[in-house]
């Protein structure tokens, strides 16, 4: 996974709310070089393996327990929630980013892949069913809220801001596929996918699956087909893709 923010290596001592993805309370005071220079070795371990993965988390965990003040809180609790990701460890990937969330509450990416996280635990026949999705609808629209009011800082360039924000919007869409398709709207997915394959061609992929249970194989084709066409395209996803289309064209001839 990649990391969620940008520029922590540039921060000086003097630098305040350099993190446009995730900005500080106002009140709050300005990192030391201790945070810098610890967070910068949070952000910097490379997660490969679960033993990655654990190692990243308590990294985490140790920098929140020296800086429970720490204006870089969420962030650091953010890249918890990542990590546990990659480890496909649900539980604690919840637990970092509600953490991240009540460190700040304008943990905009922390809140999206809450959501996500929400949604792909959501079980077709759990009883509370409802109260998930909503919860994880309301996650994902928040964050969303808040990556529209994003401002630029003045160390941050244009095109990096504007691809980021994009970046984090498109993720906020996959997330609402997610909860569409646990909610057995599979065309509401399928759109929503698409949206997010700006920053994730996977989601064409993901699309393609919504729409072929929507039976709306048409749609389903258009998005294989876009995600086939992508220049270099490893030849299993290659392969899935190619099978959902066998998939789509035997739901038609079903019919």
């Amino acid at each position: 996974m990649k990391n969620v923010f940008k520029g922590l290596a540039l921060m000086s001592v003097a630098a305040v709310g350099l993190f446009a993805q995730a900005p500080a309370p106002a009140a709050a005071a300005a990192p030391t070089p201790e945070e810098i220079k610890d967070a910068q070795a949070i952000q910097s371990k490379q997660v490969q393996t679960p033993a990655d993965a654990d190692a990243k988390m308590t990294l985490v965990n140790q920098f929140v327990a020296k800086f429970p003040t720490s204006s870089l809180k969420g962030y650091i609790l953010t890249m918890g929630g990542e990590a546990a990701q990659a480890k496909r460890d649900s539980a604690r990937a919840r637990y970092y980013y509600e953490q991240a969330i009540a460190a700040d509450p304008n943990s905009d990416y922390a809140m999206i892949m809450l959501g996500a996280e929400i949604a792909q635990n959501t079980g077709e026949h759990d009883l509370d069913k409802k109260d998930k999705l909503t919860k994880a609808e309301k996650y994902a629209k928040d964050g969303m809220a808040l990556i529209e009011k994003r401002t630029k800082n003045p160390q941050e360039d244009q095109a990096q801001f504007d691809q980021e924000k994009a970046s984090d919007l498109a993720r906020a869409h996959m997330t609402m596929g997610l909860i569409a398709m646990a909610d057995q709207k599979d065309e509401a997915a399928g759109k929503e996918f698409l949206q997010a394959a700006a920053g994730d061609a996977m989601n064409l992929l993901r699309a393609g699956m919504a729409f072929n249970n929507a039976k709306k194989i048409d749609d389903a084709n258009a998005a294989l087909d876009k995600f086939i066409a992508i220049p270099g395209l490893p030849d299993q996803y290659k392969k899935m893709a190619e099978d959902e289309k066998k998939r789509g064209q035997q739901l038609k001839n079903a019919k």
